[in-house]
Formats: C-alpha cells, sequence, structure tokens
C-alpha cells in the first residue's frame, strides 16, 4: 500500500506546483474576480451531468468486468466503491495507482492481476476512442464554427495510433512471435505466463463486439461532459446553442485528449490551459465578452468539475469504505507485492508466483 499512496502524494506535490505556477504566470487578480462573481448556482445541473457520466463508465467498468469473468464474483455494490475509489488515484504519475484496482479486485474475486490490468488500460483507451469519435463528428457538423488549426494533426495522428492498436492487438501470431521471444530470455522468462493472460484478456477485451457497446457509453458520457461545459459557460453570458455544443464536445475532448498524453497527474495545468485558448480562440471570436481572463476562470471551473469533483468523491469513498476495500487480506497482498523480491510491480509478482 506505501507505494501506491507515495505515488498519489506525489501526484498531489506536483499539481500543486504546478497550479502555483499557473497563478504567478495569469492576471489572478482579475482570475479571482471572475471566479468570485460566477453564479455557482449553475454548478447544480452541472453536478447532476457528470454524476450521469460517471453512472455510464461505472456500467462500462462493470461490463468488463463481466468480460473476464469477475462480475459474477463481485457484487454490484463493491463493484461500484472500488470504481469510484479509483477516481482519486488518477493523480498519481502516469495514472499508475490506478492498478491498485486490479489487486483488490484479485483479492475480491481470485481473477488474477494480469487478467483484469487490461480493464484499466481499456478504460483509458476506449474514453479516447469515444473523445475522438466525438470531436470529429462535432467537426465536421459545426463547419465553419470549429477551426482545427494546429490541433489538426494531433487530432488524427491520435486517432490513427488508437485504430492501430485496436487491430493490431487481435494479430495473435504478432503477439506470440513477441511473447516467444520474452519467454527464451533468462532475465524477463519468468513474466512469460502473466503476460500471456495480460494479452489474452486484453485482446478479448478489445474485440470489436466490445468496443462497440463500450464506446457507445463512453460516447454518451462525453456528451454529456460537453453540455456540462456548456451550461459552465452560460455563467458568463453565453446563450447555450446548437453551435455552443458542438463547440463543447469539440473542445472538452480535445482537451481531455491532451491532458491524458501530456502525463501531468490528472492533466493539472495542462487542460485548463488548453481549454481557455480553444475557448479564445474557437468561441471568443463570435462572443467579444471572453476575454483570456473569463475564457480561464471558465477552463478552471471546468477543471474541477471534471478532473477535481471526482478525485474528491473518490477519495471519500476511499476514506469511508476504506476497510470494505482494504481488508486485512489486501493489505497484506499489497506487501507482499511491495516487498517481494526486487520490489516487483503486482503483475510482475503474480508471475513469479506462478
Amino acid at each position: 500500500m506505501r507505494t501506491y499512496r507515495n505515488r498519489i502524494l506525489t501526484g498531489f506535490a506536483i499539481v500543486f506546483v504546478i497550479y502555483a505556477a499557473l497563478l504567478v504566470l495569469t492576471n489572478a487578480s482579475d482570475l479571482l474576480a471572475h471566479l468570485r462573481s460566477y453564479p455557482w448556482a449553475l454548478f447544480i445541473p452541472v453536478i447532476g451531468l457528470k454524476a450521469g457520466a460517471w453512472f455510464l463508465r461505472f456500467w462500462r467498468w462493470h461490463y468488463y468486468l463481466w468480460v473476464i469473468g469477475a462480475s459474477q464474483k463481485i457484487s454490484v455494490g463493491d463493484s461500484a466503491i472500488l470504481f469510484v475509489s479509483g477516481f482519486a488515484m488518477v493523480v498519481s504519475p502516469g495514472k499508475l495507482a490506478e492498478l491498485l484496482k486490479a489487486v483488490v479486485l484479485k483479492v475480491k474475486t481470485g481473477v488474477p492481476v494480469a487478467r483484469s490490468a487490461p480493464i484499466v488500460i481499456a478504460e483509458r483507451v476506449m474514453d479516447g476512442v469515444a473523445v475522438l469519435a466525438m470531436l470529429l463528428l462535432a467537426y465536421f457538423l459545426a463547419g465553419s464554427a470549429i477551426d482545427m488549426g494546429a490541433y489538426r494533426l494531433l487530432v488524427f495522428l491520435s486517432g490513427g495510433l488508437l485504430v492501430f492498436g485496436l487491430v493490431a492487438v487481435q494479430i495473435r501470431p504478432l503477439a506470440y512471435i513477441v511473447l516467444n521471444l520474452i519467454h527464451r530470455l533468462p532475465m524477463v522468462k519468468r513474466l512469460y505466463h502473466p503476460l500471456v493472460d495480460f494479452y489474452e484478456s486484453s485482446r478479448e477485451i478489445f474485440h470489436v463486439r466490445h468496443v462497440l457497446p463500450t464506446g457507445i457509453l463512453g460516447g454518451v458520457a462525453h456528451l454529456l461532459d460537453a453540455l456540462s461545459f456548456c451550461i459552465i459557460l452560460s455563467g458568463f453570458g453565453l446563450d447555450i446553442t446548437w453551435t455552443l455544443y458542438l463547440q463543447g464536445v469539440f473542445i472538452t475532448g480535445l482537451t481531455a485528449a491532451i491532458g491524458a498524453l501530456s502525463g501531468i497527474p490528472n492533466g493539472a495545468g495542462i487542460t485548463e490551459v488548453t481549454s481557455s485558448s480553444m475557448i479564445t480562440a474557437i468561441i471568443a471570436p463570435t462572443h467579444p465578452g471572453l476575454t483570456p481572463a473569463v475564457a480561464l476562470a471558465a477552463a478552471m471551473i471546468e477543471g474541477f468539475s471534471h478532473k477535481w469533483l471526482r478525485v474528491l468523491m473518490g477519495t471519500v469513498v476511499a476514506v469511508v469504505f476504506r476497510r470494505r476495500l482494504f481488508p486485512p487480506s489486501v493489505e497484506t497482498a499489497l506487501a507482499e507485492a511491495e516487498t517481494g523480491p526486487q520490489r516487483a510491480h503486482p503483475v510482475e509478482s503474480e508471475g513469479m508466483a506462478a
């Protein structure tokens, strides 16, 4: 548990430094003035839409548990607690602490970490697929109301890489060429069996019959996020129109993609700067009241509702249900993973045990 806790604390430290630097580099007095005058009653429907998006993403998580044969071994309540508590783990650098969900799931269901860990990856990948699909749809529907500008290459390159990855993981002969090579190497051959489990689970999870329903769930969740973004902007005097909504779908999608690719804990600072820049470039030309300071204030509110509200929610759930999430058996499994030979990763430790 200590390793995962340290990763999360390191993430919070990095986040603090980033936001402190952001305040120093911006006009903090103007920003705070706009935040103080904001009609915060609008945050009530925003929270409701975010809760709806979380609900859809939870059912995607539980669907993945069904795919790997774990949903029958854990109650929906425990599955929901584990899913929501995972919100607090996204603060770790690279979101590595999210693998803690796989360790807890192993103790509760007996499903090997190597088989459940691909779910953590699948959640991120399918978020990317859904976001890119929605922002491209918004781009083509909005016409001249959205200008990709310098982001065009990033959008199409990311889309191409995701499609390539989803296709490549289905080519089993290619995967086993690599796996068999690993099996022959003395230093890493102990990882062969867990890596086989990891690959086979990934191949099943990313099969087209599972990509379609999980992609739809992720897409609808993103559309709810975009609507909440429009409600936030309405607090600064904008009318919610079809054009604004399409612009919101595009901006929130691209912001999420850049935040994820940055590797910064929870996209801290990166998403706010990206979002405010795109608000200024895409929406402000037809809304003169959207000054850079107003755009940054809107981006900060969106960042809190989209990222930090769920971190807060996950932390509360993790604390309230600590004993249910981390009974002695889980604590023992984590301690063994952290203090085992060569301080191996949980997946590696499992492989050595095999």
